[in-house]
């Protein structure tokens, strides 16, 4: 089976430990910087821990689970993240266009702006950047389907006939290597491709990349005896060759 080269999210592991850290620093910064506290009196801490609003709570327990989620590189996992902070960013800026902190300090209001810039941030970058970090392929709960580096003739089907051939191939979707440029690529939602090889198949995809005449695809309408006759046809070629690549 082939094995997608993905980088690793070294920036993406630094942030998800900033925010597991980050519930902490914003306690001490809150009570310590506010002067609730004193280190000369650490029973201070614990009533002014019980000061601590469910709300306060709420969001920063959620930020923590943020980082906990982000050490895990998967689609699944970053969604959930991304929902996180969603969900952190709307009960700070309500909290703060509801007045809540209007008799804050300087230090509050310059510790929200920056934990509200900090979220919106990684949220643009969780959403547009994700990739070449998580698989496309991957499943949201389920293992993806086995893919196989096996050459065979293809026809894409989009404004004109495209003819290429696979470079990896499953029973979910497949790569091809086109012979020539797919015209209006980015314009392109679903395209047919066809295995003449495999009793002349037709299969409607969804087009998930396409760069330097390589396309992606992910197969949307595979009827039950096209699967069976794909099915027959991997093993038949895994039979004759026996390097698989995963």
């Amino acid at each position: 089976m082939e094995s997608e080269q993905l980088k690793r999210p070294t920036g993406v592991y630094l942030l998800a430990i900033l925010f597991i850290l980050a519930p902490l620093g914003n306690i001490f910064l809150s009570l310590w910087g506010g002067g609730a506290v004193s280190w000369q009196h650490p029973l201070q801490w614990l009533s002014a821990l019980n000061s601590i609003t469910t709300l306060d709570w709420l969001w920063l327990g959620l930020l923590c689970l943020t980082g906990i989620l982000l050490l895990r590189p998967h689609k699944a996992t970053w969604s959930l993240a991304i929902g996180t902070l969603m969900l952190v960013l709307f009960i700070n800026l309500y909290r703060w266009g509801n007045g809540e902190f209007e008799e804050s300090g300087a230090l509050i209001h310059g510790q929200l702006f920056i934990s509200c810039l900090i979220t919106a941030f990684f949220l643009l970058l969780a959403f547009y950047f994700r990739f070449p970090y998580l698989d496309r392929r991957a499943q949201w709960i389920f293992q993806a389907a086995a893919r196989y580096e096996l050459r065979t003739p293809v026809d894409v089907v989009a404004q004109d006939i495209f003819s290429g051939v696979t470079e990896s191939v499953s029973l979910s979707g497949v790569r091809v290597r086109l012979q020539r440029d797919l015209e209006k690529a980015q314009e392109l939602r679903f395209v047919d491709v066809i295995f003449p090889d495999v009793r002349n198949i037709k299969v409607k995809s969804r087009v998930v990349e396409y760069r330097d005449n390589v396309l992606r695809l992910k197969f949307k309408d595979l009827t039950g005896r096209d699967r069976t006759y794909l099915q027959d046809w991997l093993r038949s070629q895994l039979e004759t060759t026996p390097e698989k690549q995963g």
